[in-house]
């Protein structure tokens, strides 16, 4: 097979090449004579934390995976089961506020709670809820979305300083959230456009020349280390339909890791397409070194900020604290405690309804909701017990 230059040295180099470049190992640099240079220390080590990123992102991702089906298979019977007890318990108080026997408070805390619930099953799309909750509730649902949204309006506003424009059609609380959050991310991309060039205008340091000419040097490595597998992965370049195959999926996978700079699969990419080997990525001069280890850096970086963001997202998924570590463990005992939660929900629920139907239980009932309502964190409106 022809072999493209090595893109640190201009000959060809005829040693053996290295086909698998599927770990980020593969690229450690290994001493030449007695030890590694400080910057290729630097170089591995940050080798080795973005092969542990990527192994940690792939864990998370199966343990998750994993997890999902058993989740749901235990907790949507449950939620759905809660629910509909939900929805009988609506019923159950609607039935029970049309007949007499009730004082004037009993009445209030009754139609309290009916709107509650309603709420909760209206939030899950059940256009039966609105009705009742409307026929209850001191203030219609379009009411209270129409003060949500006026509030919104006004904490966006006295962020902004000034008034929000009518440009748009803001019509939900969401429309006004948007609308807010990109007036705040234009405002914000205008104080950030004149910092910018306040410092345009100033003279840069010797530090800032350094760094911008460090980034120039990274970018330019990058860009080269593409163009080369470009040129030698062009399908006319293929001797037969295997190799043109073989060829196209590199220069994919070799587009897609150029797109999200990431150095380390495009020299895999050149490891396995035998454009270089791990005796010329040692060999590299201290600025090429320098430049390459600029760009791991980065992509250390992007990659921790994207795990970050990883455990957010499972965290708020199966219901974990935001301080609790994802672990299987953890997602395990979260598990359990919320199918705990919803059973215990269940028979409580079960056995109100079973007993509501009679006067003195139901009086009895809604004294304890009125006890509850005054405990501290308790309200029948925002965080009654169903």
């Amino acid at each position: 097979m022809h072999h493209q230059p090595d893109l640190f040295f201009s000959e060809i180099k005829d040693t053996s090449r290295h086909t698998s470049g599927n770990s980020a190992n593969a690229l450690r640099m290994m001493a030449q004579h007695d030890h590694l240079s400080p910057g290729q220390q630097r170089f591995n080590r940050l080798l080795d934390r973005i092969e542990k990123l990527k192994v940690q992102w792939v864990e998370m991702q199966m343990m998750c995976d994993a997890h999902r089906p058993v989740y749901h298979q235990i907790l949507t019977p449950l939620r759905e089961r809660h629910s509909l007890c939900v929805r009988e318990m609506v019923f159950l108080l609607d039935s029970r506020l049309q007949r007499r026997g009730l004082s004037a408070q009993q009445e209030r805390i009754a139609a309290a709670i009916l709107c509650n619930l309603s709420m909760q099953l209206i939030v899950q799309g059940d256009e039966e809820m609105k009705a009742l909750h409307d026929k209850y509730s001191s203030e219609s649902l379009s009411q209270k979305e129409e003060s949500a949204m006026m509030d919104m309006r006004e904490m966006m506003e006295d962020m902004l300083g000034g008034p929000l424009t009518d440009d748009e059609s803001l019509e939900t609380v969401n429309d006004v959230f948007e609308a807010g959050m990109k007036r705040l991310r234009e405002a914000e991309a205008v104080k950030r456009e004149a910092r910018q060039a306040r410092i345009r205008k100033r003279k840069p340091s010797a530090a800032q020349l350094q760094a911008e000419a460090n980034q120039k040097a990274a970018e330019t490595t990058l860009r080269k280390v593409f163009r080369q597998l470009a040129s030698a992965l062009h399908p006319d370049r293929a001797s037969d339909s295997d190799e043109r195959d073989r060829k196209t999926v590199l220069m994919s996978e070799a587009n897609a890791a150029y797109d999200r700079r990431d150095l380390v699969a495009l020299l895999q990419i050149q490891l396995r397409a035998e454009l270089t080997d791990t005796a010329s990525i040692a060999k590299m001069a201290d600025e090429q070194i320098a430049a390459m280890t600029l760009l791991l850096k980065q992509q250390a970086q992007e990659l921790e900020s994207e795990l970050q963001q990883q455990r957010h997202e499972v965290r708020c998924e199966f219901g974990l604290k935001s301080y609790e570590t994802v672990s299987v463990a953890n997602l395990n005992r979260n598990l359990r405690i919320e199918e705990s939660f919803f059973e215990s929900e269940l028979s409580a629920m079960q056995q109100d309804l079973q007993q509501l139907t009679d006067d003195k239980y139901f009086k009895r009932w809604l004294k304890d909701q009125k006890r509850l309502s005054k405990e501290p964190r308790a309200d029948i409106f925002d965080d009654w017990r169903y």
